[in-house]
């Protein structure tokens, strides 16, 4: 749905608004029993249009919690994956997060869980694909630099397709760090016991 807002300063400007059934659209499935795939997980992260949140939280509602819980998993491996290996803080921060939403699928009452996850996925949606803030120089074959700021999202996907061409760049991760994950403390007591901890399971990368 499209809202127009602005004001005499400054002008108007169309923001699209997706509410439940242009979720459901753009996932292509009927409701959100259907959600089951990885590509429709990331595209609910990563669509650049903003989500009601009311919207989000109805097609959660009617994920199986089992589902959601690997749903949250599977995306969250695949990106640690692309954190640059000497970036521990970065990586200890996203598996907090991953960690702290699955822990909320785990919460025996449905509607408080779905309702918290939420809330929880949008504030990560928000500060990873439209907030966070990472410094990027691109170097070209002339040692010429030339420093852009990008979002999280967009700083991983760089790094990832710098393997499969002549690109190379350096990120600056710092200004991106800062999101709240104190309260988080109190979810993890959902997860189980791992076998390894964070640190133990980011220097396995190094020797796989």
């Amino acid at each position: 749905m499209p809202v127009i807002y602005g004001d005499s300063a400054t002008g108007c400007e169309t923001v699209w608004i997706m509410e439940y059934e242009d979720l459901l659209s753009l996932l292509d499935i009927d409701s959100g029993k259907d959600l089951a795939y990885f590509e429709q997980y990331a595209e609910l992260v990563e669509c650049e249009d903003y989500i009601a949140p009311e919207a989000l939280s109805q097609v959660f509602e009617e994920v199986e919690s089992d589902a959601l819980a690997e749903l949250t998993d599977g995306y969250f491996d695949e990106l640690l994956e692309s954190v640059p290996d000497e970036e521990t803080e970065l990586y200890t921060l996203l598996q907090t997060i991953g960690r702290a939403l699955s822990g909320l699928t785990l919460m025996p009452e449905h509607d408080e869980a779905t309702a918290g996850y939420a809330d929880e996925f949008l504030k990560f949606r928000t500060w990873y694909a439209s907030e966070s803030e990472v410094r990027c120089e691109k170097i070209d074959p002339d040692n010429m630099t030339e420093e852009t700021v990008v979002t999280l999202m967009h700083a991983l996907a760089l790094h990832r397709a710098q393997h499969l061409s002549d690109d190379e760049y350096v990120f600056d991760f710092s200004d991106a760090l800062d999101y709240p994950i104190d309260e988080y403390a109190v979810m993890l007591e959902n997860l189980p016991e791992e076998d390894e901890d964070p640190e133990e399971a980011y220097d396995d990368r190094d020797e796989m």
